[in-house]
């Protein structure tokens, strides 16, 4: 019987998962990875199913052959369940009878490793992964239609399936605009817990121990991986509404200005009345060319109207020196300039 989309899409994952498992090619972010995929009752069975299979081939290979018997024959009688008169050691019969066993367990080795090796070699040409360095933004469409922006030092894996578009969120922060296709889920899964939509917009920001989840359009179902003292139900936020995921569950949704908050994730920031400290920490956490400060005071200072690309870092450095040329109180020239780290 052939499998269902959705049970062949679990194959191939706990195909490539396996692989992984035997070369030793687990970092520390497959690792956090690997624990987002086990959390599937699916996922675990099938992955076992295919560790058992492995497992016996290797052992019908590395059996102990019986001493009376010549170098070259496996003794099969050694695995029915009921006993049977063995025959003479150099009987011709008997060595032919192994020989062939012996060849078609090894032909059948064979057809299931050339199947998990087709299956190794799609899974890794279907699935997609965005991955970004220090001082990178990054803007891509789907092939389902949605819009991705990932910040810096971000990784997603995408596995797209018939039944559901699903992300992993390994690090970082991404911004998802999601296209509308109602019978088409769209779910992000992190250490955390999973975030469910269909057609919206919203964020994932991982903070290490906890994911922060800003929705810009739209609504999304937010729930905990595992909470203690039972079962944590799903949390529904809405536009302009933000929610923290950890290991404790869900928070309770609090109201935000959306589109401020996830203006650094578009790689576009309008300044207005933020101090001018504030944005030389954050630009200085997502980019390797550093601000350096000249004139300390400028740090408490407020601009407004002041608009720069976070990726652009000697923008926001060359309009803020220009400001500050008229600065009553200046004790300095300039009062950032860049360094290259």
């Amino acid at each position: 019987m052939n499998p269902t989309p959705e049970q062949g899409a679990v194959i191939k994952q706990a195909v490539e998962w396996h692989q992984r498992l035997k070369l030793g090619e687990l970092d520390q972010d497959l690792r956090r990875e690997f624990r987002v995929w086990l959390q599937s009752r699916a996922n675990v069975e099938e992955l076992g199913r295919l560790c058992l299979m492995d497992a016996f081939l290797e052992g019908a290979f590395k059996k102990r052959v019986r001493r009376d018997l010549p170098k070259n024959v496996v003794d099969f009688d050694s695995y029915a369940d009921t006993v049977r008169p063995r025959p003479r050691p150099l009987q011709q019969p008997a060595v032919a009878r192994s020989r062939f066993n012996l060849t078609r367990l090894a032909l059948a080795g064979s057809v299931v490793l050339a199947v998990i090796a087709t299956l190794w070699v799609s899974v890794v040409g279907t699935d997609r992964v965005i991955s970004t360095a220090s001082g990178s933004w990054e803007k891509q469409l789907l092939k389902d239609g949605t819009v991705v922006y990932a910040g810096p030092h971000t990784k997603l894996r995408f596995h797209f399936t018939e039944e559901m578009r699903g992300v992993a969120l390994v690090r970082g922060q991404a911004l998802f605009e999601v296209a509308k296709q109602p019978a088409w889920p769209f779910i992000v899964s992190t250490d955390e817990g999973t975030v469910r939509a269909v057609g919206t917009a919203f964020s994932t920001s991982d903070l290490g121990d906890s994911v922060l989840v800003t929705v810009a359009e739209g609504k999304v179902a937010v729930t905990a991986t595992a909470v203690r003292g039972g079962v944590q139900p799903m949390v529904h936020a809405i536009a302009n509404q933000q929610v923290v995921l950890s290991s404790t569950g869900v928070s309770t949704p609090v109201s935000v200005d959306a589109d401020r908050e996830l203006m650094w994730l578009r790689d576009w920031y309008e300044y207005e009345g933020e101090r001018v400290g504030d944005i030389v920490a954050q630009l200085n956490l997502l980019n390797d060319s550093q601000v350096i400060v000249d004139d300390p005071q400028v740090l408490r200072l407020r601009v407004n109207l002041l608009s720069f690309r976070p990726s652009q870092p000697e923008e926001f450095v060359s309009k803020i020196n220009r400001w500050y040329e008229g600065y009553p109180g200046k004790t300095s020239t300039h009062a950032l300039r860049l360094e290259r780290r």
